[in-house]
């Protein structure tokens, strides 16, 4: 072991808690920009972390990413058939930068929250269809066949990421996230 450790160790923790702090500010925005379209959370105050447990993979210990799901708001309880999801990658496989990666979705069968929720929650990251890293896509859809482990109440999904260095303030998300989800959402209603 080395010298110093447990200083070394926390300085580290300290360092890794202002990360996550930026992240949370990143998805507060995100939060903030989808209310005033009419989305909200799907899973409340929560965020998905799919930990990894395993002793010997060390590299996998720290989180790769952080997800949420947003839905259009339903007042009245119905199940619902279009949904969003944002995920922030600090250490994607698709790039050599962090990444900022929204998906849409359209489902002809109504789903629950909570059915919603289990899938994003048990499938793999949505930025895994992105491919290899960069240049690498930096867009991908697909139907049902070709994203088999990622949300399979979407008969097609859509993904776009963005280098989080192109998001410099909560305007500038404001403006790529609505717009993409403006173009995704007319294409689907032709």
């Amino acid at each position: 072991m080395e010298e110093n450790l447990g200083e070394k160790i926390y300085e580290a923790s300290c360092f890794i808690n202002d990360i996550y702090e930026q992240v949370q500010l990143l998805l507060l925005a995100c939060d903030a920009a989808f209310d005033r379209v009419g989305l909200v959370p799907a899973n409340g105050n929560e965020v998905e972390l799919h930990r990894a447990r395993n002793l010997y993979a060390v590299g996998a210990w720290s989180q790769r990413a952080v997800g949420r799901v947003y839905m259009p708001k339903q007042p009245d309880g119905k199940g619902l058939n279009a949904f969003v999801a944002v995920e922030v990658h600090l250490r994607p496989r698709s790039a050599t930068h962090a990444l900022l990666v929204l998906a849409y979705a359209e489902a002809t069968q109504e789903a629950s929250p909570q059915a919603l929720n289990r899938q994003y929650r048990d499938g793999e990251w949505l930025e895994d269809l992105l491919g290899t890293p960069s240049p690498g896509l930096s867009e991908w859809r697909g139907g049902r066949a070709q994203h088999p482990r990622h949300l399979l109440l979407a008969d097609e999904l859509k993904l776009k990421s963005w280098p989080l260095t192109d998001i410099t303030d909560e305007s500038a998300l404001e403006q790529l996230l609505i717009a993409r989800l403006h173009e995704w959402a007319s294409q689907q209603s032709r």
